[in-house]
C-alpha cells in the first residue's frame, strides 16, 4: 500500500526507533552524522498521538506520559528531574494544528525510506492519515519491529490504545 504524506511531510526517527511523518524545525540531522542533536518536528494531532503511545509502551508511563487535555497536550519525561524546562511540557497546536515534538530526529534517507515503504506500507499508509490511533494489525507490527521494543511492548501498546477509545 503505498503513503502519501501531506506536503513538507517528510519521514524521521530517533535511534533505533520507527519513523514518523512531520515538518522538521530545523535541518534534522542525517544518519551518518554522529551528532546528536535535538530539533522540533512538527506533526499532526494523529502522529503526535502515536508518537506518544509508542513511547510510552516502550519507556513506561513512569518515565514518559503523554496527557492529552483538550486539544493541548502535557508530556511528563522528567521523572528525575534533571531538565532546565519545566515540567510537563505543554505543547498546544501551532496555527496550522500541530505539535512540535523535541527530541533526537534522524532524517531518513531514500533508500532506507523506500524499504520501510516495502516492509510497513500498510502502517505509513495509517500514519499519512488522520484517523485517531487505534490497535491494528499493521501497526502493532509497525511499533514493535525495532530494537528499542522489549516483550511486553506489545502489551503495553494494546493497552494505552485501548485507553484511547
Amino acid at each position: 500500500m503505498k503513503h502519501v504524506f501531506p506536503p513538507g511531510e517528510v519521514l524521521v526517527a530517533s535511534p533505533h526507533e520507527p519513523a514518523f511523518p512531520g515538518i522538521p524545525a530545523s535541518q534534522p540531522t542525517a544518519v551518518s552524522e554522529d551528532r546528536r542533536r535535538e530539533i522540533g518536528l512538527r506533526c499532526r494531532r494523529s502522529v503526535t498521538q502515536w508518537i506518544g503511545i509508542y513511547q510510552e509502551a516502550v519507556y513506561g508511563g513512569a518515565q514518559i506520559r503523554y496527557d492529552w487535555q483538550g486539544d493541548v497536550v502535557h508530556i511528563h519525561d522528567d521523572p528525575w528531574g534533571f531538565s532546565q524546562e519545566p515540567q510537563p511540557r505543554v505543547i498546544r497546536p501551532d496555527d496550522d494544528g500541530r505539535y512540535e515534538i523535541r527530541d533526537v530526529w534522524f532524517a531518513l534517507a531514500s533508500p532506507l525510506s523506500a524499504q520501510l515503504q516495502h516492509r510497513h506500507g500498510a502502517a505509513l499508509a495509517v500514519l499519512a492519515g488522520n484517523a485517531p490511533p487505534r490497535a491494528t494489525p499493521e501497526m502493532l507490527t509497525y511499533l514493535t519491529d525495532w530494537p528499542r521494543t522489549g516483550r511486553n511492548t506489545r502489551d503495553n501498546l494494546e493497552k494505552l490504545l485501548a485507553r484511547v477509545h
